[in-house]
């Protein structure tokens, strides 16, 4: 049996290569010269920047939908803006994370091996491992057959960037034989949405858009224009870092610390500059960030500040998670940051040795103030000796 990709949902899947073979001038080139295909373009680049989503049937084509899917990607690099190359591939990998569900192992095999992964669809029994899945209620166990094996060296490259930090995605969590890692369909999908995520990024990464073209550079300036209006009112400012005196008779246990963010710990720091560079951490990275802000005082609102840049910024949703990690919604618990050993274990930790001052980030950044507060007070003393000499 023949087996055929629907280009219109995984234009990604069709290389510019093949678009050579198939006699289609340059993507780009040819959307600039094309008054229906920049029309078309300006529509579903202005959905990717204010909604996060492709426009419903905005391409009469599968091949007008691969040649905007490379020029998008052509004006993603050559406006060289982080937060919209980063949208734009989670966009487009969300859409085909949608279309995967519908599709069949067969399809999802051939899918995987266009993105490069080394996979093979496994039948019959006893062939086929199954893991055990358990409800919600824990009252019911069933077993899911894993029918895909990845190769390990495929499936690291793919989850070794973000999914990693899901220890879930661990190989020690997972069944590997033979060189191959074991997954269930639902799973094989997340890490297919990844691989999708990785490849676009990769593509405009090495991307070269036509620059000395004059109709792509007017093209440029078009979708730049469309950029700011879009991200008016999603674009704040990084949050200043508190340069104020700092009441030296704080107290700490009160859980009102001040906010000086050159104390933060290293792994908090880090995941902050991914947020403020238009990067996209993962749901974990977003998760620790929250709890730790949370447990030093910052309420809902000002946590939201921090993630507003970040590429995939939905503020209905995201309130709605920091809400219930901070113990507002759902059963009311407030979640503490990982401990920093499970952040080293999960991949979240950049530095090697142990933070002075505790053992999770919320001690840690405690000690920092109070090493912060302690110098402070010294260097007033000393200041007011000096003046009294």
């Amino acid at each position: 049996m023949v087996m055929y990709i629907d280009y219109s949902k995984y234009p990604f899947a069709l290389s510019q290569r093949e678009l050579v073979e198939l006699y289609v001038e340059r993507p780009s080139v040819l959307a600039s010269r094309d008054a229906t295909l920049r029309e078309k373009l300006s529509i579903i680049v202005k959905e990717i920047i204010e909604r996060g989503e492709l426009p419903y049937n905005a391409c009469s084509s599968i091949e007008e939908c691969v040649l905007l899917y490379y020029t998008i990607l052509d004006l993603a690099k050559a406006i060289g803006d982080k937060w919209f190359q980063n949208r734009v591939a989670l966009v487009y990998s969300k859409y085909a994370s949608r279309s995967m569900v519908q599709e069949s192992p067969e399809k999802l095999l051939l899918l995987g091996r266009k993105l490069g992964l080394e996979v093979l669809l496994v039948s019959g029994e006893p062939d086929i491992p199954k893991i055990p899945m358990v409800s919600k209620s824990g009252k019911v166990v069933r077993f899911v057959p894993c029918e895909f094996a990845v190769s390990v060296l495929s499936y690291l490259r793919v989850v070794s960037r973000r999914l990693i930090h899901d220890q879930s995605y661990n190989l020690i969590n997972n069944i590997v034989k033979n060189g191959y890692v074991y997954l269930d369909q639902k799973t094989y999908q997340r890490v297919l949405e990844e691989a999708v995520l990785n490849t676009i990024l990769s593509t405009i990464e090495e991307s070269s858009p036509p620059l000395g073209l004059e109709e792509f550079t007017r093209l440029v300036a078009d979708i730049e224009k469309l950029l700011v209006e879009g991200r008016r009112e999603q674009y704040v400012e990084p949050i200043e870092k508190e340069k104020t005196q700092v009441d030296v008779k704080i107290e700490l246990k009160s859980g009102e610390l001040p906010i000086i963010e050159d104390l933060f710990p290293p792994c908090i720091t880090r995941i902050i500059s991914i947020l403020r560079s238009g990067g996209n951490p993962s749901h974990v990275e977003r998760f620790n960030l929250a709890a730790f802000l949370g447990s030093i005082g910052l309420d809902v609102d000002s946590v939201l500040e921090y993630f507003k840049t970040s590429a995939d910024f939905n503020e209905k949703i995201a309130r709605y998670q920091v809400e219930h990690i901070l113990g507002i919604r759902g059963g009311k618990k407030k979640y503490l940051p990982y401990s920093c050993e499970k952040m080293r274990t999960s991949g979240i930790c950049p530095i090697q040795e142990q933070c002075k001052g505790g053992k999770n980030p919320v001690a840690v950044y405690k000690y920092n103030i109070r090493k912060y507060l302690k110098t402070s007070k010294e260097n007033k003393d000393a200041d007011k000796a000096a003046g009294g000499i």
